[in-house]
């Protein structure tokens, strides 16, 4: 089966929705738990930091190149949350909607 050929704006639209996904699993976990401790951090690394998603993720000026290699885009869900397991439910979701599309994609978290 031949692969299909995204252009930058097919892949623009998908990172949107996987911003907005992001949104709203983190919202969807604030609602169901509440916000709490622990106080902390989300993000995703794609590694390595290349290919045409790293492309337009600087296009869209969204995340940076980290100093431990790899593409970062910290706090998917843009959610202002201090809760750490809830900006990690918006990071998983996020990297998980990459993932369907062959990106090399994992979410971390850090305590505050």
């Amino acid at each position: 089966m031949a692969q299909v050929k995204l252009t930058d704006n097919d892949v623009q639209l998908i990172i949107e929705a996987g911003l907005e996904e992001a949104a709203r699993f983190t919202a969807a976990y604030i609602e169901q738990y509440g916000e709490h401790f622990p106080c902390g951090f989300a993000w995703v690394k794609i590694k390595p930091a290349r290919g045409q998603f790293v492309k337009v993720l600087k296009e869209m000026k969204l995340g940076d190149t980290s100093y431990e290699g790899g593409y970062s885009v910290w706090n998917p869900s843009k959610n202002f949350t201090q809760c750490m397991d809830a900006k990690e439910a918006g990071a998983r979701a996020f990297a998980e909607h990459l993932q369907k599309y062959g990106v090399d994609v994992t979410s971390h978290t850090r305590l505050d």
